[in-house]
Formats: C-alpha cells, sequence, structure tokens
C-alpha cells in the first residue's frame, strides 16, 4: 500500500526560514526553532532596513527576551541601532562523529543572527534564485520559492489506534517546511544514481571520474563570494570597493557577522550555507564551462559534468578532456582558494556500478526475504477494502460480521525472522562486496523502517479483526487463542528485528544513524503502547501488559548496553546520547539505572557519603539539555543535576563580559534554561546573574515564558512521532 501524502500549501512568512535554513539538521530532535518563530510572529520583531522593528504593544517579558538576545539595556535605543554593528557574534560550535577518527564542527547561529538571515532571505529571496540557476552542473540547487510541502502519513492513523496529536500550528504553519526554497534536481545524491541522467551518461560515455572538494567549507574565502556575483576576481577589483551594497558584499557580511568577523571559512550545518557556496562552486563551474567550449570541448557531446554539492561526476570518452577539465577545475578553484580532494578523486570504467550499489542491492533482497509479513489466504477478504470508513481520528473502521472473523481465523498470515541468520547473511554481503559497513548501514536502516511499517500495517489487519472479533463476542475463544498466539509471533519479530538494529548501530555510532535507529524504536513503541479508540466508549486494548512489557524491556535493555560499553567523549559527546530521548519517551518502569549514565560519564561517587570523587567532563550546551530533560522532575537525580548546575555557572563565570552576550551558546541557554521546569529557583537566578540579567527582569521573563512554555527546547509533552516526523522532513543533505 502506498503511502499516504497530505499536501499542505504555504502561507508566506519570511520568519519561516527559521524553520529550514538556518539550524543543522543534525540537532536532538526536542530542539528546534519553532518557538523561537512564534516569538517572533507574536511580537513583530523583525529586522528591516537595518534597524529592528517590534510590535507598540510588546508584553514586557518578550521586550526583555528581546533586549537580551541583542545585549541591550534599553528597546528604543536597540531600534534607533544599525543592526549591522550589533551582529558580529559568536556561533555555538559542536562537533559530531563524521568518520571512525574524524569529527565535523556544526554551528548554530546567535538567534540575532537568525532574526537577520531571515530578513536577508526576504530582500534577497529572487538573487538567491538568480546566482543559484546559472550552470547546466549543479544538480542539487534552489529553483523557486517553496509553495508546498508534504507530510508523509506513516503510522499516524493506520497503526496508532488514535489521533497522533492535534495539529496545533504545527501543520498550518509549515513547521517540518523542508527547505525555504524548491530544489532541482535532487534532494539526495542516492538518487542520482537512479535516475535516468546518471543512466544516460553511462550510455553515452565509457568513463567516469568522480571528485570533490577538500573541505569544501572550511576553506571558502567569504570574500570570494563577491567575486562569484561581479563576474570574477579581477572584475570584481577593478569596478567595486568593497564596501559598496551589491549582494555579493552584503551576503559575506551577513556570513562573517555569524561567525565573529571571520572571513576564512563559513559556519557548517545551516542550508543557507550550502547557498553560499552554491553561488561560488557555480561561478566556476561556469567558467570551467567556458574555458572548455573555447578549446573545443562541447558539453553533451564530449562531455557530461553533474555537481551534487561539492561532489563531481565527470562522464567523458577523451582522456584529453578529462586532462583539460582537471587542470581547469583545480586552477578555478585556486583562485577561490579551493582544492580538489585527491584522496576521494576516483576513476570508474562502464559499467559504472560501485560495490556500494551492489551491495544496497544484495540489503534489498535480504530485508524482502527476512522481514516480510507472509500473507496467508484470505487476508484481503478478512478485511475487505471497499467496506472501511475513517473516523475523526484517522482510524480505520471495519463492518465487522462473523464471517469476516471466521476469515481472519482461517488466515494463516505469519511471522517468522531470526536475527542470527539475517547478520551473518548481512557480513556476509559487507565481506563480498567489500564495503564498509558504515557506507550502507544508514541505507540498511532506512529500508528495515519502510519495512517494518508495512509489516505493521499488514499484520494489524488481521489482528485487528481478531481483537474486534473477540471484544464484541463473535467466537471469542477462538479469536482469544488466536490472537495471543499472533501476539507472541508479533513480540518475537520485534526483538530479533531490534537485535539486529543494534548490531547495526554497533559499528557506527553517528547521528543520523542515531536518529535513524529512534524512528525504528519508535515506530515499535507506539504501535505496541496505543490502545484501539482509547479515547472512546468503544475503546480497547491492543496488547496485553505482558507483550508490551517484554518488548519494551528488550528496548531497554539495548540501550542500556549501548551506554555500559560506550564511554563518555567530550568531542563528539550527542551520538549515543540522543538514545535517552527514547529511553524518556517510555514508561518510568524502563528508564536506564542512573549508576549507568553515571559510569557512562565517568562519575564516581563515595559509597558512603554519597560525594562526587571525580570531576564532571567537559560539556556544552546540548549535552546539558539532553541530560536535564532526560533527568527531568525525579528524585532520584538530584546529584546529579547539582552537577549540571555547576557546569553551567561555571561557563557564564569563565566567558568574558563583553563577549557573554555574544556568545550563541550561551544566550540559547539561558533562554531555555528560563522555561526549564528541572532546575530550582536559586539556581536559575544565580545563572541570570551571571550573564548580567536582574532578578526582577528574571522574573518577568520566566512569567512571560511559563504561558509560552517553550524558547527551543521542549521539555515536557515531547511527541517523539511528531518530532522525528518533523526531523525526516529536515534531512536535505545525505
Amino acid at each position: 500500500m502506498a503511502v499516504r501524502r497530505r499536501k499542505i500549501r504555504l502561507r508566506y512568512k519570511a520568519e519561516r526560514v527559521l524553520f529550514s535554513d538556518v539550524l543543522p539538521y543534525e540537532l536532538p530532535v526536542i530542539f528546534s526553532n519553532r518557538y523561537f518563530y512564534r516569538f517572533l510572529i507574536e511580537n513583530g520583531i523583525r529586522i528591516k532596513n537595518g534597524k529592528v522593528e517590534v510590535n507598540d504593544d510588546i508584553p514586557e517579558g518578550a521586550k526583555l527576551i528581546l533586549l537580551l538576545i541583542f545585549g541591550f539595556e534599553d528597546l528604543q535605543t536597540l531600534k534607533e541601532k544599525d543592526t549591522e554593528k550589533l551582529l558580529s557574534t559568536i556561533p555555538f560550535t559542536f562537533h559530531i562523529l563524521h568518520k571512525p577518527t574524524k569529527s565535523r564542527s556544526l554551528s548554530v547561529i546567535h538567534p540575532a543572527n537568525q532574526i537577520e538571515m531571515a530578513a536577508f532571505y526576504e530582500k534577497y529571496k529572487s538573487l538567491m534564485l538568480y546566482y543559484c540557476n546559472r550552470d547546466s552542473f549543479s544538480i542539487r540547487h534552489p529553483k523557486k520559492v517553496a509553495c508546498y510541502f508534504y507530510y508523509r502519513d506513516k503510522l499516524h492513523h493506520q497503526l496508532l489506534g488514535r489521533k497522533a496529536d492535534n495539529i496545533e500550528l504545527f501543520f498550518n504553519e509549515y513547521e517540518s517546511l523542508k527547505t525555504y526554497f524548491s530544489y532541482k534536481r535532487y534532494t539526495y545524491i542516492h538518487k542520482f544514481y537512479e535516475d535516468f541522467l546518471f543512466q544516460r551518461a553511462e550510455k553515452k560515455f565509457q568513463h567516469l571520474l568522480r571528485f570533490d572538494i577538500q573541505s569544501c567549507f572550511d576553506s571558502i574565502y567569504t570574500h570570494s563570494i563577491a567575486w562569484a556575483t561581479s563576474g570574477g576576481k579581477e572584475m570584481y577589483k577593478k569596478n567595486f570597493d568593497g564596501e559598496d551594497g551589491t549582494f555579493g558584499n552584503v551576503f559575506d557580511r551577513v556570513m562573517q557577522r555569524m561567525n565573529y568577523n571571520e572571513t576564512n571559512g563559513i559556519v557548517i550545518g545551516p542550508e543557507f550555507s550550502r547557498i553560499f557556496a552554491e553561488i561560488i562552486l557555480q561561478h566556476i563551474d561556469c567558467s570551467v564551462k567556458r574555458k572548455l567550449e573555447a578549446e573545443g570541448f562541447v558539453e553533451n557531446e564530449d562531455y557530461l559534468c553533474y555537481r551534487y554539492v561539492d561532489d563531481y561526476f565527470l562522464f567523458y570518452e577523451n582522456d584529453k578532456l578529462k586532462e583539460r577539465a582537471m587542470r581547469l577545475f583545480d586552477a578555478e578553484m585556486k583562485e577561490y582558494k579551493l582544492s580538489i580532494s585527491e584522496s576521494k578523486t576516483k576513476q570508474l570504467e562502464r559499467p559504472f556500478v560501485t560495490e556500494i550499489s551492489i551491495a544496497k542491492q544484495s540489503i534489498d533482497k535480504l530485508i524482502k526475504e527476512y522481514l516480510s509479513f507472509h500473507d496467508g489466504k484470505d487476508v484481503e477478504m478478512a478485511m475487505v477494502e471497499d467496506d472501511k470508513t475513517v473516523d475523526e481520528d484517522g482510524e480505520e473502521n471495519i463492518d465487522l460480521t462473523k464471517e469476516r472473523v471466521v476469515k481472519a481465523l482461517e488466515n494463516d498470515a505469519h511471522l517468522y525472522f531470526r536475527s542470527n541468520q539475517f547478520i551473518s547473511k548481512y557480513k556476509s554481503i559487507i565481506k563480498t562486496t567489500g564495503v564498509g559497513s558504515k557506507d550502507v548501514v544508514n541505507y540498511t536502516l532506512a529500508r528495515i523502517e519502510r519495512k517494518l511499517v508495512s509489516v505493521l500495517k499488514q499484520y494489524d489487519k488481521v489482528f485487528k479483526c481478531l481483537s474486534m472479533g473477540y471484544v464484541k463476542n463473535l467466537m471469542t475463544e477462538e479469536c482469544m487463542v488466536k490472537k495471543m498466539k499472533l501476539e507472541r509471533v508479533l513480540t518475537d519479530y520485534l526483538i530479533q528485528l531490534t537485535d539486529v538494529v543494534f548490531f547495526l548501530y554497533a559499528d557506527c555510532k553517528r547521528i543520523k544513524t542515531t536518529l535513524k535507529v529512534m524512528t525504528i524504536l519508535n515506530d515499535i513503541i507506539i504501535y505496541l503502547d496505543n490502545d484501539y479508540h482509547p479515547a472512546k466508549d468503544d475503546g480497547y486494548q491492543r496488547f496485553s501488559n505482558v507483550i508490551r512489557d517484554a518488548v519494551f524491556r528488550n528496548i531497554q535493555k539495548e540501550i542500556d548496553t549501548v551506554f555500559r560499553i560506550s564511554k563518555y567523549n567530550a568531542e563528539t559527546p550527542l551520538e549515543t546520547l540522543y538514545l535517552l530521548i527514547t529511553i524518556r519517551s517510555m514508561r518510568d518502569k524502563y528508564r536506564i539505572n542512573q549508576d549507568v549514565i553515571d559510569s557512562y560519564l565517568g562519575l564516581k561517587y563515595d559509597s558512603v557519603t554519597g560525594d562526587l570523587q571525580s570531576g564532571w567532563p567537559k560539556m556544552n550546551a546540548l549535552v546539558i539539555i539532553l541530560l536535564l530533560y532526560y533527568y527531568g522532575g525525579s528524585d532520584k537525580f538530584l546529584k546529579q543535576k547539582k552537577g549540571l548546575v555547576k557546569i553551567i555557572r561555571d561557563k557564564y563565570e569563565t566567558e568574558p563580559k563583553e563577549t557573554i552576550k555574544r556568545n550563541a551558546e550561551l544566550v540559547i541557554l539561558l533562554l531555555d534554561l528560563l522555561a526549564c521546569p528541572y532546575i530550582r529557583n536559586s539556581d536559575r537566578r544565580c545563572i541570570c546573574k551571571l550573564m548580567g540579567v536582574s532578578r526582577p527582569n528574571q522574573k518577568i521573563m520566566e512569567e512571560y515564558l511559563k504561558k509560552r512554555r517553550y524558547m527551543f527546547t521542549r521539555w515536557t509533552d515531547v511527541n517523539l512521532t511528531k518530532e522525528l516526523g518533523a526531523k525526516v522532513s529536515l534531512e536535505v543533505y545525505s
């Protein structure tokens, strides 16, 4: 059955950039710009013509938060200032694991710069599109301002058995918008391999050279955007003075300000950084193409070249073309302080089938063979599609008859899966194809998740019919026996599946991998932990508590094992900690013991006095937020939260006063702590004082945030299904 998609038209607001283009994808699912966006919209906060504007009736609490963000004491003075002089800030940079021995830096820009970026998009969106549509090589670039986005309905209606959420402002304010612009042609690089463009090039040309740019975003010189938008470096130096108001110079200054006036390298993570790079690379591509044409090499006849962000694919027949093209690319990139990565340059001969492509094909076959729901006879007859309706909660209503119950009882549909057999076959594929498991693990987990959703939908067709027959006294005893049998089969299937998921995860603990694991676990949790029609008079239990407990205990055990065998790494601390969000989404009895988390963090307490014998490790704001969220309001973690507060205080005490409000990490953390229900008022008061916030102003801001509840982190009532869905929609660069 095809996945149902809901098409939603976007109502235009400049600030929607905050959802899609200013934050890295890899942030925790509980952290977003959703509430910051609402804060700006409700209070009319914007930057226009270089000045801060707000509603005349802005509440006192909102005004104080705005002043905190911009580092001012008086609103009128702030409104009169030229924002360019206010916005030189320090981005919050954190690290994630990129390769087994290499990390990648990502940045969250200061809230003030986020407001500036919304204004920049509003003013320059047409020029951004113009400069991103000059190049025939690029296969991922902005094409137009997005008018729609699609909501993929997965387990919400068919499986959840209840309305997934109230949609509050979630969809009608496009809060899962993927990008501000719609893109041509590919959102993921693997789609290029499967598309006619790649196949056409393969038919026409014998050779393929793959190469990319060495540390592209780290190497970009911000001034080069002005060169790329004014006809080249020499043209720019002859005709411009560097202080003009041209698009290139404005973009240059915006990128510098958010990176504390740095000109070498740009912040990594946000979509606008990819657009910045795209404009420069399109200029390089056009220059190379023009020079090749001047030498008699014609695109589509002598070669085809495609670029996905900073990955190039050069299809050709003549070695002379390849050599000349590479010399030109090398020279043009050096002009812009970029270089080709020799270690990632790879020559392929037709057919262009890589080891990864072969491995993926084998993995698809493996998943289909081992994870499928084996349809029994009359499975569709037991649940006739023509007689189904959908209620206001999105759940299917069935006209149940004794005949249907009998057919469900006779149906021999079944699930059978053994993790050891699957893992053995998977390892054989890895060994035979010669790929690294890290190269295909995300693909494998994504395919497993898709298959799991399909299997649960098929399973529920038969299982729900039996459940209804039991509840409505149609062949009650027979339904109970068959229902219990199917429950046991599903329990074994899900436990075996979880074993496979964590086997795959053990060899590749990266952020995207963790998020895919969380998605699979969440699919299992919401299916088992929700009953049929729970809010209605005719509601009834889907699964027995014994079955649920068996699966949930297994999930708890697997995550517990991850923390027991891992050690906290201050350089790349987030990969494992994200799993705490999944544990928190389950009932309290499935929490990991605090001793396990303490051991993971390297904390040791005196067995008699309970005093900490070792120091807390270095932590950034995201680690602090994740641990505070996990500890919550539980009395079990009082001493751990006390230690976290000390770390927070140290952060503010060691930051120079002249930069404390320019520091994105400290501003974001303070705004979140003002809304956090899990720390004491006295601790909050001390942290605010260190930030220069007076006690009266703190109270006013807290009262304001109590009504709105959050700023960046959603501390309570997290709907993990919704948050993971929003996160999946933002996965734009793979």
